[in-house]
């Protein structure tokens, strides 16, 4: 898998297919660990001149989503700070592991970094068993960086305009709704089972590798309904190839005015967001992470950066390492209590 430099924007995804987790990141990773084994005896790395190389941003999901745009215009950002070369490699999969493990066996010296969403990181392996990696032990919480609600939108020949009429026709006819989501146990697909099971209907779940194709699902009529980011779908809406019903903001969005909150539309309490983050490998040196804090930090609060995120509807903010460390926590916990009290499982 080949990455891609923004001076030479090719971009690099996986084709792995499903199957054992364990048995994929293994063949995938195995050689990987070994090295991060070898390489964990060498002396930490040196705080001055960093960074000296080029900088990897890995992104969990296909080419073309929120995150792999996001994760481009930090890679942007930084460069024009630091005047270093920034890599963006895009690795999608399992529902974001083989990204996440990607980051997870690297060698921990600052140079290979995870930029996410919850989905790998505080969802996934309250899912699975057979993930070779715990989260919140083999990363290293760096920096926070936006976030965004969901926006729940159905394909413009459905007649549904509103998130009560969506109700109806799935209460009426159950099973005919069909959803897209960017994989089994994805933060999006949990926050559709959420709708499904507060609205007590039957919504078919139909799973894409990422959050471009099943946006792309949607606008092309092969799937009803898709929560996702504001930005995958705001083009699509304004053409009239979707039609948007809800967001999962306590409050409307001021670019999104029109459209009513989950909270307006008969769903009390209803209220949830999508987070964007970087990871390191753990075993990177504190010294090192602080760096990466601080560059990361300053990234997010230039201009440009903010100008590029509020396109997108994101609401852009940075932590300390200490803050997000203690944010991702919480945000594992409030996951677990989703997927229990949904029962959603994944069976290879």
């Amino acid at each position: 898998m080949t990455a891609s430099a923004l001076t030479a924007p090719t971009i690099s995804n996986d084709n792995d297919g499903e199957g054992n987790v364990r048995r994929m990141l293994t063949a995938t990773f195995g050689g990987a660990l070994a090295l991060a084994a070898m390489t964990a005896i060498q002396p930490s790395p040196k705080a001055q001149q960093f960074p000296s190389q080029p900088l990897k941003l890995v992104v969990p999901a296909a080419p073309g989503g929120s995150t792999d745009i996001l994760a481009r215009s930090l890679a942007q950002t930084i460069q024009q700070q630091t005047g270093a070369t920034v890599i963006v490699d895009n690795r999608s999969g399992a529902g974001g592991a083989i990204g996440v493990a990607a980051v997870v066996y690297a060698v921990a010296d600052g140079y290979t970094l995870l930029v996410t969403v919850p989905d790998g990181i505080t969802v996934l392996p309250h899912l699975r068993k057979d993930i070779p990696y715990q989260p919140l032990r083999d990363l290293v919480p760096i920096c926070f960086m936006a976030e965004t609600p969901w926006l729940f939108a159905v394909t413009s020949s459905l007649p549904a305009k509103t998130m009560k009429e969506l109700v109806q026709i799935a209460t009426a006819k159950p099973g005919s709704i069909r959803y897209a989501s960017p994989g089994v146990g994805t933060s999006a697909h949990l926050i559709t089972e959420r709708l499904r099971s507060e609205s007590k209907t039957d919504m078919l779940n139909v799973p894409y590798k990422g959050s471009a194709p099943a946006t792309a699902a949607v606008v092309n009529g092969e799937v009803d309904l898709i929560a996702t980011s504001p930005i995958n779908l705001t083009s699509f809406m304004e053409s009239g190839k979707l039609r948007g019903l809800a967001v999962t903001s306590s409050q409307r969005l001021p670019t999104l005015s029109n459209i009513p909150t989950m909270i307006e539309s008969g769903f009390p309490g209803f209220s949830a967001s999508a987070w964007f983050g970087v990871f390191a490998p753990a075993g990177l040196p504190a010294e090192r992470a602080d760096q990466l804090n601080k560059i990361i930090a300053a990234a997010v609060a230039h201009a440009d950066f903010q100008r590029q995120v509020a396109i997108m509807g994101l609401s852009p903010r940075s932590l300390s390492r200490a803050e997000f460390t203690e944010f991702v926590a919480a945000d594992s916990a409030r996951w677990k209590e989703v997927i229990d009290e949904s029962k959603v499982t994944i069976n290879d």
